[in-house]
């Protein structure tokens, strides 16, 4: 569990978590967990990966972000007693997801307050992607947003401006779901990107070449 919202945690604090934990193993698009359904928990990818959708009301859902393992999902769940919104988490591929009890987290976070802070910045990270991406909904044309999509999960998963190559598990689906579009628009919109030496698209993957070139695309450099 050497996660980096769990950075602090005693070995002690960390087994205090594991009586009421459970395992969950499950293939491409099977559900992990609603956040409307059940007692809250905390989320924690151990493997493969987890794709996050915002619910709305007539159920339907919009994909707006995707877990790597070692990535914690689904914390403010505890936190948001009034459901501004809420998440449906489901697999990506052959995922691994160690279940804990969201109240016995924030419990112990509130025990030992300087454990906040890492868990705040990794929420926090996660959350201003996902705010960006419901916005990218509404501004830009597909080509601008389709690079606004990429280069912030580039920059999520540990590229700065100074690295040219990540390869991110993204197939052209999963970005034709993330921005309501259709997957024949984003291969046309990623040609262009692959043209131009700013990506290129690989089965299920996307190696993110020029960073740097991509936010500027979007006016985001």
């Amino acid at each position: 569990m050497a996660a980096e919202s769990f950075a602090g945690w005693s070995p002690s604090a960390i087994e205090g978590l594991l009586p009421t934990a459970r395992l969950g193993r499950y293939e491409r698009g099977e559900m992990v967990k609603r956040e409307d359904d059940g007692a809250p928990e905390v989320l924690l990818v151990l493997s493969g990966h987890m794709l996050a959708s915002r619910l709305y009301p007539d159920d339907s859902r919009v994909p707006v972000f995707i877990f790597n393992p070692g990535n914690v999902a689904s914390i403010q769940a505890r936190l948001d007693n009034e459901k501004h919104a809420i998440y449906a988490y489901e697999a990506h591929d052959s995922t691994s997801v160690l279940h804990l009890s969201a109240q016995l987290v924030v419990e112990r976070l509130d025990a030992t307050p300087f454990l906040w802070k890492a868990m705040a910045k990794v929420v926090v990270k996660q959350h201003r992607s996902i705010a960006s991406t419901l916005l990218n909904f509404q501004s830009g044309n597909t080509r601008q947003r389709l690079a606004a999509t990429i280069s912030r999960l580039a920059r999520i998963y540990g590229v700065d401006d100074d690295t040219r190559n990540l390869r991110l598990r993204l197939s052209q689906d999963d970005l034709a779901a993330m921005l309501q579009v259709t997957r024949r628009s984003i291969n046309g919109e990623m040609r262009a990107l692959e043209a131009q030496g700013l990506v290129r698209s690989e089965y299920n993957a996307v190696t993110v070449l020029d960073l740097q070139a991509l936010r500027s695309l979007h006016g985001d450099a």
